[in-house]
């Protein structure tokens, strides 16, 4: 199906680095560390309450509405705020850790390993992301994909963020390809599937979870493995 391309975009965060689990680990180590039990806080309840907030923050951030700064600096001080805990430097001490630990964490989801090895050397392989410059660098290191991607294409670098036109032509003219050569892979149905639709890149949509999407995408896939079929 996907034999004429040439290039590859991955997503990330929930694409192929685990983000829940390196997540989830990592707040448990700060919720002991800060001993949030003694303040009456479950881990559950926290680690509930961080998904919520998290997730409102970014869809905010992928919706133009904030920078994403807003996403580091105001995640943990809502997050404890809500669980009556408005102490400002503990807040502060646990996003510093936060972003410090959680990007070491070297999950990837299931069969991205597999994957990457099977795609490597027949297609150039990319990422396109939201994230943080630094802090992705950190995680492919982490998880010891990096050396399978040629180029790393962070909405930092670009100027711009998924899904605007613009991040995907930037990516396009960094590694000189036509949109029909190349194909995103992602598991946001905003920012990775519409936008690379918008952008004229066929799309394959990763969605384990069932999530609805604004467009029929090229491909819709509940297991990294079923690409494999495909390319």
């Amino acid at each position: 199906m996907f034999h004429s391309k040439t290039h590859l975009f991955f997503d990330l965060d929930h694409t192929l680095w685990d983000y829940v689990r390196c997540s989830k680990e990592t707040l448990s180590e700060l919720w002991l560390a800060y001993q949030l039990e003694e303040k009456g806080v479950q881990f559950n309840e926290f680690f509930r309450k961080f998904n919520e907030i998290n997730e409102c923050l970014w869809q905010r951030y992928h919706n133009g509405e904030i920078e994403k700064e807003v996403i580091r600096d105001d995640r943990f001080p809502t997050i404890l705020a809500e669980l009556s805990i408005p102490d400002g430097n503990l807040a502060l001490n646990m996003q510093r850790e936060f972003l410090r630990v959680c990007p070491t964490k070297p999950y990837l989801i299931d069969g991205a390993i597999e994957l990457l090895e099977s795609l490597s050397g027949r297609y150039g392989l990319h990422i396109i992301t939201n994230g943080f410059d630094e802090i992705q660098d950190t995680k492919l290191r982490s998880s010891g994909i990096d050396h399978f991607f040629e180029e790393v294409i962070t909405s930092g670098t670009a100027g711009s963020q998924k899904p605007e036109n613009r991040i995907f032509e930037f990516a396009l003219e960094k590694i000189m390809a036509l949109p029909a050569a190349t194909l995103m892979i992602g598991d946001n149905p905003l920012s990775d599937i519409e936008g690379a639709y918008r952008a004229g890149i066929d799309q394959v949509f990763f969605n384990p979870n069932k999530q609805l999407c604004p467009i029929t995408p090229t491909l819709e896939i509940e297991s990294l493995r079923e690409l494999l079929d495909y390319v």
